[in-house]
């Protein structure tokens, strides 16, 4: 009946657009985790030449997938992923916690169940882009730790890298959002932390370790060391709370 309609009406079938198409493909991309969260897209330009589109139709798609918030304009920087959920799921989760000591904890209990499962996944599944791209932001820590940089940025990338190792796309997308949330409640709970060079240098020598086990493709010890890594964070964290205590009474 509705063909029958829409013949007597002339108006055929809806067919959809190469902007259309090329925001599907890209859509999928981002939800088969063939762009990464937190990854930089190619240029549009190269975009285009990959998909055998033309630029505006790549502009099309970049503008539907920014208004559905799964990409983001970084001006000088790029186009970069974002995950799933991100703005509306980190905000809620920020709003949950607050500065709340105890929310802060609860979230570092979940991350750390889930991230030590993603190491241990990642030891035993990543390619060889995988390590490689660890590789890489492991030196940018190196580098960040080295200049004393806060190096939020290469944190989120390290973990998320690991997700993505790990090859199960919806934890990539759920870590970058718990890490998201973590980080500004930590911020705000313990923005002293990083200038303690103890913290700094604990730190840094513990993603060592779990890049390492990754790297040589040893589950136990790359599980283990991330255990560490949240155990350490959250011990830290009470101490850094209770000197408060002390210093208010």
């Amino acid at each position: 009946m509705n063909q029958g309609g829409n013949a007597a009406l002339g108006v055929g079938p809806v067919r959809p657009t190469i902007g259309d198409a090329t925001y599907q493909s890209l859509r999928e991309g981002i939800a088969g985790g063939r762009f990464p969260p937190g990854s930089r897209l190619p240029s549009e330009r190269e975009l285009a030449d990959r998909m055998g589109v033309s630029r505006p139709a790549v502009r099309e798609a970049m503008r539907l997938l920014v208004g559905q918030g799964l990409i983001e304009v970084r001006p000088r920087r790029g186009v970069y992923v974002r995950a799933a959920g991100e703005v509306g799921l980190a905000d809620a989760f920020s709003q949950l916690i607050g500065t709340d000591f105890d929310r802060v904890m609860e979230l570092l209990e979940v991350r750390r169940a889930l991230e030590m499962r993603s190491a241990h996944l990642a030891a035993q599944y990543a390619t060889a882009a995988d390590l490689r791209e660890l590789e890489a932001i492991f030196a940018d820590m190196k580098r960040d730790h080295e200049t004393r940089a806060t190096g939020d940025d290469a944190d989120v990338r390290f973990h998320c890298a690991i997700a993505a190792a790990a090859g199960n796309t919806v934890l990539q997308h759920l870590m970058t959002t718990l890490h998201g949330a973590l980080v500004k409640a930590a911020r705000l709970l313990a923005s002293r932390l990083m200038d303690s060079e103890h913290y700094r240098n604990e730190m840094f020598a513990i993603h060592g370790q779990i890049h390492e086990a990754i790297r040589e493709r040893k589950p136990k010890a790359a599980e283990s060391a991330m255990n560490a890594h949240f155990a350490f964070v959250q011990r830290e964290l009470t101490h850094y709370r209770r000197k408060q205590a002390e210093g208010r009474a």
